[in-house]
C-alpha cells in the first residue's frame, strides 16, 4: 500500500473513533406507543424469563423513558408527543447479529443492487436457478452483458444460491450439500469457468463473477485493476501470477468490490450500502458487530454516521494487513487504547490476529456414507491448526492480548483451535500482570460455534470470560453432513447453545449469509434453528442442545448486546436505554414453536427513528411506508 492509501485509510480511522453523530437531529421528539405487549427482557438471567410485560412505552429523543400500563403511559404525553396504538401487537427489543457482514452481502442482494448499479454505471446481471442451470445460461448471460457494456466498463454477475439457499455447497466450517447432493456444486470454483473463458469473452472488460457467499472470479482485466489498488501481497493475495483464474483469498472479494470495482462510483457505494442496512434493518436487526474488511468499509459507514444516515449500529473490528500491522507494538497499543471508543452507531470493539482454525478432535465414525468427503474434511482440518502453541497465529495472538487487545471477530470451527486461543490468551495476560478480573473483562469472543465447544471446554471459557457467537445457519446447513461423517458427538458440537447457557456464558446470534436473495429472515434463519435444531434435509439434530424461545431471543439480543460492549444501553427495553425495537405481526412468546421462523416485522425502530415500516400498519397508523424492502418493491412491500 502506498503513503498516500496509508495516510487516508488512518484519517478514515480517525473519524470513526471520534466523529461526532448528527442522528440525534433526525429523531421524531416523542413517542408513546400503548395497548401492547412490550416485551421489555429486563431479566438479564440465563433462565427461560423474560420479565416485564408492560402495555405501554414513552420515548423521548431516541430513548426509552418509561414502560408502564396504558394510564401511566398515555398521561405522559404532550400535545405533540406522536401515540400509536399497536392493538395488542408484540413489541420485543430489536435484534443483534454478531459476526454480520452486511458490507459484503449489500452487493449481492438484489433489489438493492439494481437500483443503484445501473447498467450506465456497471452492467450488473444476476443468475437464478440450479449450478448447472446458471453455468448453461452463463455464456449467453455474459455475451449480452458485454453487447451492452462500454469498453473497459466493469461487468459484475452474480450467481444467488436459491430461494432456501438449497445450491449452496457449504458454510463456516465446510460441511453442507457438497457430497451429498451430487447437483450441488460451486459453479465459481476455477474450474467450471476460468479466467481464460472470461478473457477471451470480455476482451476490453474488467469482468468479476460472484456468488452470494464467499466465491469469485475475476478475468485479467479485474486482476490487473485490482493490482492498481493495493500493490502490497498482503493485501491483494492474486493466486498464481498472471495465470490466476480466481482470488487466491476467498475474503478478498470483501475489499474487491468497495475499494476496486467501485472505487470511482463513491456516491453509488454510499447508497448502496445505505439502503442495504435499511434492508437488513427490515428484518428486525438494529445493531450487528462485523470485521471492517477495507478502508472503503469504514469509509462509507464513517460518512453515513457522520451526516446521520447510518439506519442501524455496528461495532467494528480490525481485519486489514493482520500481517504486517500485528508486527507494530505501537499500532497493537493504541488499537487496544480505542476498544470500545466511537459514536453512537459506529464503535471499535477489537481484532483478530488470524483468520481462525478449523483443527478438531473428532474423527469420523465407520459407518460414513461418504468416506471420501470425510477423508478430505480430515485432511483440511489438521491443516488448520492455527494457534498451536509453535504457530504463527499464536504468537501474533500473543502479543495482540498482551498489549491489551481484545480478541473478536475470527472464524473458528475446530474445538482444537479454541483450545489453542484459550491457552494463548491466558498465557499473554498473565505475563501482562492482568488479574483474573480483568482477564474477564475484555471479553474475548470466540466466533461461530462449528465442532465447539466441548464439555470439557466450558470450565476454561467461562473463567477467562469468552463469549460464545454462535451461527444458527451452520445449525441447518452443516448438521446433516456433520453427523454423516462424525455422528451423534459430532451434531453435538454444532452450535451447542444449552451447553453454554447452562454454564451461564452468554452467546449471541449470526447467519453470516447475504439472506438478501432468499426467503429467509432473520426469524427463519437466525433464531428458529436455536430451538427446532433442524437440517436442510428436515431432521432433528442435537436435540439436547436446544434452546427455549425465551433464551433464544435473549440470545439475539441481549447477549449480543454484550458482545458489543453496549448492554448498558442494548439489548433491552429499560429506562434511559436507546429506543431500538420491533413490532411483530404475532406474539413471539405464544405462537407455536415452529410458527416463530414464520414472524415478520411491521416495525423497526432505531434511537426513536422508524426505519422500517410496512404499509399495512402505516395506513393504520396515518404514517408512511419506509425502508428499503418498501421503497424497492421487496417483499415488506406487500404486507
Amino acid at each position: 500500500m502506498n503513503r498516500h492509501c496509508v495516510l487516508r485509510f488512518y484519517f478514515l480511522l480517525a473519524l470513526v473513533w471520534g466523529g461526532q453523530s448528527v442522528v440525534s437531529a433526525q429523531q421524531p421528539d416523542e413517542m408513546i406507543l400503548y395497548n401492547g405487549k412490550i416485551v421489555t427482557l429486563d431479566d438479564h438471567s440465563f433462565q427461560s424469563r423474560v420479565g416485564t410485560i408492560a402495555q405501554a412505552m414513552h420515548i423521548k429523543d431516541g430513548k426509552i423513558l418509561h414502560v408502564g400500563t396504558n394510564a401511566q403511559i398515555r398521561a405522559m404525553g404532550g400535545t405533540d408527543t406522536r401515540q400509536m396504538d399497536l392493538k395488542g401487537r408484540t413489541v420485543i427489543p430489536g435484534l443483534i447479529l454478531t459476526h454480520e457482514h452486511p458490507w459484503d452481502w449489500n452487493p449481492v442482494e438484489p433489489w438493492v443492487v439494481k437500483k443503484v448499479l445501473t447498467d450506465d454505471i456497471i452492467v450488473t446481471r444476476f443468475l437464478e436457478g440450479s449450478p448447472e442451470e446458471n453455468l448453461k445460461a452463463f455464456p449467453g448471460v455474459l455475451a449480452e452483458a458485454v453487447g451492452k457494456a462500454k469498453r473497459g466498463q466493469w461487468i459484475y454477475i452474480v450467481f444467488t444460491a436459491g430461494k432456501n439457499y438449497e445450491w449452496s455447497t457449504a458454510g463456516n466450517g465446510g460441511f453442507g450439500r457438497w457430497g451429498m447432493d451430487p447437483k450441488v456444486f460451486n459453479p465459481l470454483d476455477g474450474k467450471r469457468i476460468t479466467k481464460e473463458q472470461l478473457d477471451a469473452a470480455a476482451p476490453n472488460n474488467p469482468v468479476v463473477l460472484r456468488d452470494v457467499f464467499t466465491s469469485m472470479v475475476l478475468n485479467q482485466k479485474a486482476i490487473d485493476e485490482g493490482r492498481k489498488v493495493y500493490t502490497q501481497p498482503d493485501v491483494n493475495p492474486l493466486s498464481g501470477g498472471e495465470q490466476a483464474s480466481s482470488l487466491g483469498d476467498p475474503s478478498t472479494f470483501r475489499w474487491f468490490i468497495g475499494d476496486v470495482m467501485l472505487r470511482d462510483y463513491h456516491p453509488q457505494l454510499v447508497e448502496l450500502m445505505r439502503l442495504g442496512l435499511e434492508w437488513w434493518a427490515g428484518y428486525g436487526l438494529t445493531a450487528f458487530s462485523s470485521n471492517a474488511y477495507a478502508p472503503s468499509n469504514l469509509a462509507v459507514y464513517g460518512e453515513l454516521d457522520r451526516k446521520g444516515q447510518m439506519p442501524i449500529r455496528t461495532m467494528w473490528s480490525w481485519n486489514w494487513r493482520q500481517n504486517y500491522f500485528y508486527s507494530d507494538p505501537y499500532f497493537l497499543y493504541s488499537q487496544a487504547l480505542n476498544i470500545g471508543k466511537g459514536t453512537d452507531y459506529v464503535w471499535f470493539g477489537g481484532g483478530r490476529a488470524v483468520t481462525g482454525g478449523g483443527c478438531t478432535m473428532l474423527r469420523p465414525v465407520p459407518s460414513s456414507t461418504l468416506a471420501k468427503v470425510a477423508e478430505l474434511q480430515v485432511k483440511d482440518r489438521e491443516q488448520q491448526c492455527n494457534y498451536a502453541p509453535d504457530a504463527r497465529g499464536a504468537k501474533l495472538l500473543y502479543d495482540w492480548i498482551k498489549a491489551g487487545g481484545r480478541y473478536v471477530g475470527n472464524h473458528t470451527s475446530g474445538d482444537v483451535d479454541v483450545d489453542g486461543i484459550m491457552l494463548t490468551i491466558l498465557k499473554a495476560s498473565k505475563d501482562a500482570g492482568m488479574t483474573e478480573e480483568e482477564i474477564r473483562a475484555k471479553r474475548h469472543g470466540i466466533d461461530h460455534m462449528v465442532l465447539w465447544p466441548r464439555q470439557d471446554q466450558i470450565e476454561n471459557m467461562k473463567k477467562l470470560g469468552i463469549l460464545a457467537s454462535g451461527d444458527s445457519f451452520e445449525i441447518m446447513q452443516a448438521m446433516p453432513a456433520v453427523f454423516d461423517i462424525y455422528g451423534e458427538r459430532g451434531v453435538s458440537q454444532v452450535v451447542p447453545k444449552r451447553r453454554v447457557v447452562e454454564a451461564g456464558i452468554p452467546t449471541s446470534v449470526e447467519i453470516d449469509r447475504a439472506i438478501g436473495s432468499t426467503n429467509f429472515t432473520i426469524f427463519s434463519s437466525g433464531i428458529a434453528p436455536m430451538i427446532e435444531r433442524k437440517g436442510w434435509d428436515g431432521k432433528e439434530y442435537g436435540e439436547n442442545q436446544r434452546l427455549s424461545r425465551e433464551l433464544a431471543l435473549k440470545s439475539a439480543t441481549y447477549w449480543g448486546a454484550y458482545y458489543l460492549l453496549r448492554e448498558n444501553v442494548l439489548g433491552s427495553l429499560e429506562p434511559g436505554k436507546w429506543a431500538d425495537f420491533l413490532v411483530l405481526d404475532r406474539d413471539y412468546l405464544t405462537v407455536p414453536e415452529n410458527e416463530i421462523r414464520n414472524i415478520h416485522v411491521l416495525m423497526t425502530v432505531v434511537g426513536g427513528k422508524i426505519i422500517h415500516l410496512v404499509p399495512s400498519l402505516a395506513r393504520e397508523t396515518g404514517m408512511q411506508p419506509s425502508g428499503s424492502q418498501v421503497s424497492l418493491g421487496g417483499p415488506a412491500a406487500q404486507w
